[in-house]
C-alpha cells in the first residue's frame, strides 16, 4: 500500500480511538483510492475519501441526501473525523433555503451555544453519542 493513503491512515487511527462514536468500515485501499463509510447517529452517515469528506441522510436504510461535503487538507482529516464524531460532541450544520450549507460548529456539546432554530434555512444539529 502507498504512503500516499491518508484514508487508510485516518480508518487505522480511527480503529484505535475508543472515543468515537457510530460504527464504520473501509474499502478498497489500493494506492491513494479507498473510503470509510461511517455509520453516526440519528440516520446520518459520513463518507470519508480522497480529498472528500461527506455527510448524507439516511432513509429506508439507504444514504438518501447529502446534507454538507468539504474538502479538508490531509494533515487536517483525522482532527476533523475526531471533531465530528466524538462523543459528547455535536456538530451544526447551516443548511440555507437555497440549498449550500456549512457547519457553523463541530465541538463539544457543552460549549455549543447555537440551536435548532433560525431565519432563512435551518441548522442541523448532530449529536455523537
Amino acid at each position: 500500500m502507498s504512503e500516499t493513503n491518508v484514508v487508510l491512515r485516518a480508518y487505522e487511527k480511527m480503529n484505535s480511538n475508543p472515543s468515537l462514536a457510530g460504527s464504520f468500515t473501509g474499502d478498497g485501499f489500493t494506492g491513494t483510492d479507498g473510503h470509510i463509510l461511517w455509520h453516526l447517529f440519528d440516520g446520518y452517515t459520513v463518507e470519508i475519501a480522497s480529498e472528500t469528506v461527506s455527510i448524507y441522510k439516511n432513509r429506508n436504510g439507504k444514504m438518501y441526501e447529502c446534507i454538507h461535503h468539504w474538502h479538508p487538507c490531509d494533515e487536517d482529516l483525522y482532527d476533523e473525523i475526531c471533531e465530528l464524531g466524538t462523543k459528547g460532541n455535536v456538530t451544526v450544520i447551516h443548511r440555507s433555503w437555497l440549498g449550500d450549507s456549512r457547519i457553523l460548529y463541530s465541538g463539544p456539546r457543552e460549549a455549543c451555544h447555537i440551536k435548532r432554530t433560525c431565519f432563512f434555512g435551518k441548522n442541523i444539529l448532530l449529536y455523537a453519542d
